[in-house]
């Protein structure tokens, strides 16, 4: 599945159709009580965050969303009735969260709208002509409906291509989704979809609830794991090394600017092959072998002489929650010393050590860790936002045309984000796909961290091509600057 930001996105041109809530759904919402179901401390944070940044000139964008092309004439009737079952199914795109900002508390109180008062009814939006006219449009739409204080948080639609066929589009917010559930529910929308056109009733596996999923995380940290004083006490330990992506970005302290991205390709299929083989034979796996090639190349740019980042791992450990919509990750911090003379095939071990001594603490939400730390030492932590991320994913089963040809029909899939205004540049999302790995990197729009950005990509990707040409790396003293 092809990223992309919405504001770039080119959707073909045609008629423009709407699913939205009937009105007694809308007034089922309105009747709904509070639910003792809290949210995630992923949620929390998240939405908090937004809160305090949707009056600024700097809004948090909060969608997620996704598109793709299907080459058979649109039946509006049977895409209403797979958007219905789809929403019904899925405990969290039910849910909508009272925020009480008085005392700036920001609390939080789960509203959870019954699954048979959920219904849609179809609406049209105009024919459109020029694919960007089109784009804003939905831009605009995607932008204002993301919002987990108000029901619904979401848009559900088609672009209707006449004979050519037409485009799905399905848009959330965040708090209630992650990327893992936008391909989830491509294979799920169309399934359903596919079994309505053709006058069938749909086979539905059953999911997991991301409520249920917080539920028992709250529980767990009540409990008082002791995994949660020991990944506290490593944050505790270690605050005041956090520190971004070593990039000038020409800012002041405090200054915002428009986003832009970096997509590079770093190594091809065969190069792939060849960094794994070369991470097994130093006695580490391919993601251990990232760690390594990002320490690495920070270590030749900057001369920092440790790795200290959060890893972004995925929290649906439980068969049941393969296939539910939710927001299942967790960030785990990983820490690892550098000698300034380094080579790869001996550095991977320290890097592979350190993701898994963090592995038992894969249960433990990033964010009441923070809290615990900061009650360790006495003062706030930084924040997540304040460290750099690693994402890394193995898409293979499912890049490119493996997907696509998954499904019967269908093209052009697209999971779409916005560009936001940001300050500093921190995660990195690498993909390892069928024929590539590649990675991207976000930054403010300014000539200074265009330069910088390039340069340590350039950089990284020299570390780790030279890791598959020659099966290891090695940054000299000589190299690094302040030697």
């Amino acid at each position: 599945m092809e990223m992309t930001l919405t504001e770039d996105w080119l959707p073909k041109p045609g008629a423009l159709v709407e699913f939205t809530p009937t009105p007694a759904t809308l007034a089922a919402v309105a009747e709904t009580g509070p639910s003792s179901a809290p949210a995630t401390f992923l949620q929390e944070s998240h939405i908090r965050r937004w809160a305090e940044r949707r009056h600024t000139d700097n809004p948090l964008p909060s969608e997620l969303s996704l598109c793709f092309t299907v080459a058979f004439p649109l039946d509006p009737e049977a895409l209403r009735k797979a958007f219905v079952t789809f929403l019904r199914r899925h405990e969290t795109l039910r849910s909508r969260f009272d925020l009480d900002e008085s005392g700036g508390r920001r609390t939080l109180t789960r509203h959870l709208i019954a699954a048979e008062d959920v219904d849609l009814t179809t609406g049209y939006g105009g024919s459109y002509a020029s694919g960007e006219q089109l784009r804003d449009v939905l831009v605009a739409k995607f932008r204002a409906v993301a919002d987990p204080t108000r029901w619904p948080a979401f848009v559900c639609g088609a672009i209707d291509h006449g004979p050519d066929g037409f485009t799905l589009l399905y848009s959330n917010d965040h708090a209630f989704s992650d990327g893992v559930s936008m391909v989830t529910a491509i294979f799920e929308l169309h399934g359903l979809y596919t079994a309505y056109a053709a006058g069938l009733e749909p086979p539905l596996p059953p999911v997991g609830s991301y409520v249920e999923f917080a539920r028992a995380e709250r529980a767990s940290v009540a409990a008082g794991a002791p995994e949660l004083d020991r990944m506290a006490a490593l944050i505790a330990d270690n605050a005041e090394r956090v520190r971004p992506l070593p990039l000038d970005l020409g800012l002041e302290a405090g200054e915002v600017a428009d986003s832009r991205g970096a997509k590079i390709d770093l190594l091809d299929a065969e190069e792939c092959e060849r960094f794994a083989a070369a991470c097994k034979k130093a006695g580490g796996s391919f993601s251990a072998g990232i760690f390594a090639a990002v320490a690495l190349s920070e270590l030749a740019l900057t001369g920092r002489e440790y790795y200290l980042g959060l890893n972004v791992i995925g929290t649906r450990n439980e068969p049941k929650y393969q296939l539910a919509q939710g927001w299942f990750i967790n960030l785990m911090p990983i820490l690892f010393e550098l000698d300034r003379t380094e080579q790869f095939s001996a550095l991977i071990g320290r890097a592979g050590f350190a993701l898994d001594w963090v592995k038992p603490l894969a249960s433990v939400p990033i964010h009441a860790a923070l809290a615990r730390a900061a009650e360790l030492t006495g003062h706030p932590v930084p924040t997540t936002h304040d460290w750099p991320w690693v994402s890394y994913m193995d898409m293979r089963s499912i890049s490119g045309a493996a997907l696509e040809n998954s499904l019967p029909g269908v093209s052009g899939i697209h999971g779409l984000g916005s560009r936001a205004r940001i300050g500093q540049t921190s995660p990195m999302w690498f993909n390892r796909e069928l024929d590539r790995l590649h990675v991207t990197v976000a930054y403010p729009d300014t000539e200074s961290a265009h330069a910088s950005a390039a340069r340590y990509l350039q950089r990284l990707r020299e570390t780790m091509r030279g890791i598959a040409a020659t099966g290891d790396y090695t940054v000299t003293a000589s190299t690094v600057p302040g030697s």
